[in-house]
């Protein structure tokens, strides 16, 4: 069906209801505000409602976790576009305040049911196949979302692996999974989310470098003649949250860094020099250049080379495939071994350079909006534009993956509130310290 809409924040409410011990409760009229949130590093959707209480519904059901709430909301009247509908688990109350004698004010906290069934119970199994497979079925067996409701992106992982899960809940154990997983460039990329869509295991790579869903412009506001459609893709509010941190990529290992390995086993020590290549070239992106900039320290050393900017020390195991003793007496070890050098080290370099680069857009409610995807981005010059200038900032305009939603409901509108990440940039080159710069710091001040 078309979508018909009046107003880009107007929406509709079909159902918010909560399922009690004596039957289902119409919240819809009693709700001051609702908040939904999912993210790439949260393993759930959660949310919470305040509500407005004059008919004691606390003193009646006393919210011992056993109530549901079902939501169900569009955008436009018969429409299936745009349209939330999902059931939550409510696991918490909090800040509940009296309001006269006959009202009280509270939170009703709710998060997917399968964080609440993966709290009672653990996975200790073993495994010999791919993470995404363990993925698949810690999905399926502990936590009961049958294959044709796995409607997500589960990514394949590169490596058969001799796989024991530590005694870990189940949501615990698949994010584990996603931790150690690599793709084929043995990049440790992986992210495990649920978002609107469903539940995700998908690295980086692929969801940086998939088609933008929609481009974000900021056109001209409070002009007579508005098309809706265009206002809903339109921001209210734009904050850069961060830019460039260099101190952050320094320290995080982003530029380099060194990792050492110890082997107890075979009494090997190692150590491997990463740089930001070598963690950035292995994923896919969604623009052309890096959000890197090659400064050259008072030591005449970029900043890709400096080693000693972080060291990681790790176990590791990877000498054992060329040891003559351990292939003739315990040769069965060998395919257990994993290189902790590809993942310990360089996932965290990954995370930290998707997260130097990051705004905050607040857009009219859609909630096709969600962590995981990409938007393509125009931001406009701040400045005053001179007679044939872009009118673009291209240091900020690209694409951006979303990492954070926030859907905001209250009687009058609903508005989306959006995080975005990148690790690359739009730019025609890299930026580069010149001689002249370095000549003026140095040479600057009084001692």
């Amino acid at each position: 069906m078309s979508l018909e809409l009046t107003n880009s924040s107007k929406f509709i409410i079909n159902e918010i209801s909560m399922i009690t011990k004596t039957g289902k409760l119409d919240l819809s009229g009693v709700f001051e505000e609702l908040n939904l949130f999912d993210s790439i590093f949260v393993n759930v959707m959660n949310g919470n409602i305040l509500i407005t209480d004059s008919i004691g519904l606390s003193g009646k059901f006393l919210f011992d976790g056993s109530e549901a709430i079902l939501i169900d909301i569009s955008k436009g009247s018969g429409s299936t576009i745009l349209n939330f509908k999902k059931a939550f688990r409510i696991y918490k109350q909090t800040d509940r305040e009296t309001l006269n004698k006959n009202s009280e004010r509270y939170i009703l906290h709710f998060v997917s049911d399968e964080m609440i069934f993966s709290e009672q119970q653990l996975v200790n199994q073993a495994y010999k196949t791919t993470y995404d497979d363990v993925a698949r079925k810690i999905l399926l067996n502990y936590l009961k979302i049958p294959a044709t409701k796995q409607n997500g992106l589960i990514e394949k992982t590169v490596g058969i692996r001799d796989i024991v899960v530590p005694n870990l809940r189940p949501l615990e154990a698949v994010e584990w999974c996603a931790k150690r997983a690599i793709d084929s460039k043995r990049s440790p990329n992986y992210m495990f989310f649920e978002n609107n869509i469903g539940y995700n295991f998908a690295s980086l790579s692929t969801l940086l470098s998939q088609k933008e869903l929609f481009t974000i412009k900021f056109p001209p506001k409070n002009l007579e003649q508005t098309n809706v459609v265009d206002d809903l893709f339109s921001p209210k509010h734009f904050e850069v949250i961060t830019q460039t941190d260099k101190i952050q990529t320094t320290r995080s290992g982003v530029n380099a860094g060194t990792f050492i390995g110890f082997d107890p086993i075979t009494r090997t020590i190692a150590t491997r020099k990463i740089g930001y290549e070598d963690h950035y070239s292995k994923m896919k992106h969604a623009n052309d250049n890096p959000n890197y900039s090659a400064a050259v320290n008072k030591s005449g050393i970029d900043a890709s080379q400096a080693y000693d900017s972080k060291k990681t020390v790790s176990s590791f195991g990877s000498f054992r495939k060329e040891s003559a003793y351990i292939k003739k007496y315990d040769p069965t070890s060998i395919s257990k071994i994993e290189a902790q050098e590809d993942f310990i080290f360089q996932r965290k370099a990954i995370i930290a350079n998707l997260m130097n680069k990051r705004i905050k857009l607040v857009m009219p409610g859609n909630f096709q909006m969600t962590s995981g995807f990409v938007l393509n981005v125009r931001v406009p010059n701040s400045a005053v534009k001179s007679g044939g200038d872009d009118n673009e900032d291209r240091s900020l305009s690209g694409r951006y993956l979303i990492t954070a939603t926030r859907h905001i409901i209250n009687y009058e509108k609903h508005e989306t509130v959006l995080e975005l990440a990148t690790t690359s940039n739009e730019l025609e080159f890299i930026p580069s310290a010149t001689n002249q710069q370095t000549r003026e710091i140095d040479n600057y001040g009084s001692y």
